[in-house]
């Protein structure tokens, strides 16, 4: 510790005030709570929170640091969500207020800006919605960036852009050439390019409990994992929905060497293209899609393929797992496994180990990923789009679209009494051993091995996708 950091003490850890928490005075009172020789342990091991896997789940995000509050839905200045992302060192945004933020140019989490957690599922009433309507000189119009960074967690937000087709590149989140990210219960829809994008050499990434849905044509993607790699990477695509999207569902181009796993997701009313595998780097995409959920829609094509390489570029041949896979389809529509041309290149183990422990069968996740994918609570535009993927075995709706929708209302509501600044309810820290006097985020005060604030986080996000929020 720098002689410049200040240490107060108190019967359960030590709290310090550091030199680098300097911009703004939304953040002159932040504090970095340490757990005392008697607390808990913060194991860099430890996943990113209870039952994150993947490869992205050794993520640490803020974990250890300073508990900053988003108090206002401003584009920037003091209480604002982009003062907290443009911190340095490790820090939680905890939200304060619920509602729309209306942005003037990217959110853009850099290498300065590492070891970060935002946390949605703390806000009240509506939970959180990012959007962008107005173009800048420096071509920031993706909502949500993860640009040269590292160990990031991203939970339970929406990122819904508005912008026409006119304006392209605009994707709902990218991930840019980063490590050790964990993306969490988000929404996006109505991106001119990817919904989701993991842009370069981006590796040790996980993607879960997410909703991609309705980007536009004609250019309508809804996940893009390969996307200019210099090398191998890890990524875990689990418990995703990809719905109402011409194709890229997902893309993948990676580097032989890579550990690709796609799992346990549910995709619905593609059109011309479900998983897509490419091979135009060295050594061929090494990938495994285990326990998926492909059902056709209104707008899907008369014969598509759920599995499909494609040789343009191509430099090597693909290694291509599949497990567990179920297609469902009506009418005149057939979605065939794996195409002809590809059947070549199946494996019969995965490339890798699965990152993912225990893959379950298609017809549960289909379950549930319906009930509990994407951002919570679920805003209007998630809600029509789950209802239109309807019933297993039944005929869904839903079209592909090719403006943006009309924003949803986000209503704000009371935040959950904090006294002790420690970003967990007061009335619910004695379930973890935590007290509502004291500062102890960090301890482990249930001795189960998670930090009080671990283990509230977790709770809160299983809480709002119940429809419950702390209201003392």
């Amino acid at each position: 510790m720098t002689d410049a950091a200040k240490a107060v003490s108190n019967s359960n850890c030590l709290l310090f005030r550091l030199p680098f928490f300097r911009r703004g005075s939304a953040v002159a009172g932040a504090f970095l709570a340490l757990t005392s020789a008697a607390g808990l342990s913060l194991a860099q091991e430890q996943p990113a929170f209870p039952g994150a896997e993947g490869y992205g789940k050794m993520a640490t995000g803020g974990r250890g640091g300073a508990i900053i509050p988003v108090t206002n839905l401003n584009d920037a200045g003091p209480g604002s969500l982009r003062a907290c992302i443009d911190l340095s060192g490790p820090r939680n945004c905890v939200f304060k207020v619920g509602g729309t933020i209306k942005l003037k140019s990217s959110l853009v989490v850099r290498d300065q800006n590492a070891n970060l957690s935002i946390l949605g599922q703390t806000a009240p009433g509506g939970g959180i919605l990012l959007t962008i309507d107005q173009t800048n000189s420096e071509g920031l119009h993706t909502p949500f960036v993860v640009k040269g960074s590292v160990n990031v967690i991203i939970r339970h937000l929406r990122m819904r852009p508005q912008f026409s087709n006119s304006i392209p590149n605009v994707d709902g989140v990218t991930i840019e050439d980063s490590r050790l990210v964990y993306v969490d219960h988000v929404s996006t829809s109505w991106a001119t390019d990817e919904n989701f994008n993991a842009y370069a050499t981006t590796t040790d990434l996980t993607v879960a409990n997410s909703l991609f849905a309705e980007g536009l044509n004609k250019h309508s993607k809804c996940a893009l994992l390969g996307s200019d790699p210099r090398g191998p990477q890890n990524i875990s695509f689990w418990k995703n929905a990809c719905v109402s999207n011409r194709d890229r569902n997902p893309d993948n181009n990676h580097y032989g060497g890579s550990c690709i796993e796609i799992v346990n997701n549910l995709f619905f009313n593609a059109a011309s293209e479900w998983g897509e595998i490419f091979s135009q780097f060295p050594g061929g995409t090494p990938i495994s899609f285990v326990g998926n959920y492909f059902k056709a829609g209104p707008s899907t094509n008369e014969v598509t393929y759920a599995m499909n390489w494609n040789d343009t570029a191509s430099v090597d041949n693909p290694k291509l797992y599949q497990s567990g896979n179920v297609t469902w389809s009506f009418g005149k529509k057939s979605i065939v496994a794996i195409a002809p041309d590809t059947l070549g290149f199946v494996v019969d183990k995965p490339p890798c180990p699965l990152a993912i422990a225990n893959p379950e069968p298609a017809e549960a996740v289909y379950a549930s990923v319906t009930a509990t994918a994407g951002a919570f609570p679920r805003d209007g535009v998630d809600t029509r789009v789950i209802a239109e993927i309807g019933p297993i075995g039944q005929k869904g709706g839903g079209k592909m679209v090719s403006v943006p929708g009309a924003l949803p209302e986000i209503a704000n509501g009371e935040p959950y009494l904090d006294s002790d600044v420690d970003g967990m309810a007061d009335a619910i820290e004695p379930q973890f051993g935590a007290a509502a006097v004291s500062n102890d985020p960090w301890v482990d005060g249930d001795g189960n091995g998670w930090s009080n604030f671990d283990d509230f986080m977790q709770w809160l996000s299983e809480e709002r996708i119940a429809g419950r929020y702390p209201t003392d």
